[in-house]
């Protein structure tokens, strides 16, 4: 039995991995954060992002030579928030009857259903959170708005110095189907994968820059978390949240699913899992102008 709850760990851990940056609208952030990008794990909770601050240049004397200039390195620390989690129990003969699949396949309806939307509403929300001066528009979108609004977040960026090939646009359901029914627009989206170690991701593109379709109850710019998710009641819905991605760090601090067999779980007959994850998203405070966020016009009756 030990050898059984082992390789049920194992098993799980790596499916839910695979399948959490597969389906959540998210994980492609995971894959596409610059590997440069070091965290420092000061303790449990806070984790430190080096930021390096390097002077300008100044006029070359010939007589003296190079004027004298410095590297200075800090650490901005951030500090977790999310610390999640829920027990289950399965009947013994509920996974009996199902051939044993029934414990694994449990886990993984948990992760899609409940695990991936609450992950991505509270990244997405926190990245929206994170908008600030032009970088936020409001307003009504439509099919012969879509590339306006692409290229305002563009111009945003280039104003600020970031670089526009290194973009992921996130859009609303009704903003993806605009680009659908526009047979101009629809010509101009591509396809790319992107892809970290041995997961591939097929995402869609504009201008070479991913575009990701989220779903309404997802796309939200204020959540309550507790036992579950729900907006907040001043949240409002969003059309498109572009991010540089060097301005996003998704961390996983912790992610453990404990498994425990009926032999050994002594208030009933059944399979018990422990589910925990311990997880945040951070914006340096030097990549703030790398969020561009459009939400909806609160006035527009379909809001």
């Amino acid at each position: 039995m030990a050898n059984t709850i082992e390789h049920i760990s194992k098993h799980l851990h790596n499916e839910l991995d695979e399948m959490f940056v597969k389906e959540s609208v998210t994980g492609v952030l995971e894959l596409l954060r610059p590997g440069g990008i070091q965290l420092d794990f000061v303790n449990a909770k806070t984790v430190k992002v080096p930021n390096i601050v390097m002077s300008a240049l100044s006029d070359y004397s010939r007589l003296n030579g190079y004027a004298a200039g410095d590297i200075n390195l800090t650490w901005e620390a951030f500090t977790l928030t999310q610390d999640r989690g829920k027990q289950f129990t399965l009947d013994a003969m509920d996974n009996e009857e199902s051939g044993g699949i029934a414990v694994i396949h449990a886990m993984k309806e948990f992760e899609r259903t409940q695990v991936i939307p609450e992950v991505d509403a509270y990244r997405l929300s926190t990245l929206a959170a994170k908008a600030t001066g032009t970088g936020i528009a409001t307003g009504t979108i439509t099919a012969n708005q879509v590339i306006a609004k692409f290229a305002d977040a563009e111009k945003y960026f280039e104003d600020n110095e970031v670089p526009i090939d290194r973009i992921v646009y996130f859009i609303s359901t009704e903003v993806a189907r605009q680009i659908k029914v526009n047979t101009e627009l629809k010509a101009l989206v591509g396809i790319t994968t992107v892809e970290k170690g041995d997961i591939k991701l097929k995402v869609n593109t504009f201008n070479g820059n991913p575009i990701i379709v989220v779903p309404p109850t997802r796309f939200k710019t204020a959540y309550t978390f507790g036992d579950g998710f729900t907006p907040t009641a001043d949240a409002k819905d969003i059309n498109i949240l572009a991010v540089y991605d060097a301005a996003s760090i998704p961390v996983k601090k912790h992610k453990q699913v404990r498994v425990f067999s009926p032999e050994v779980v002594q208030d009933k007959d059944a399979w018990k899992f422990n589910y925990r994850l311990y997880h945040d998203i951070f914006v340096p405070a030097k990549k703030i102008v790398g969020v561009w966020l459009h939400i909806k016009d609160p006035k527009d009756p379909k809001a």
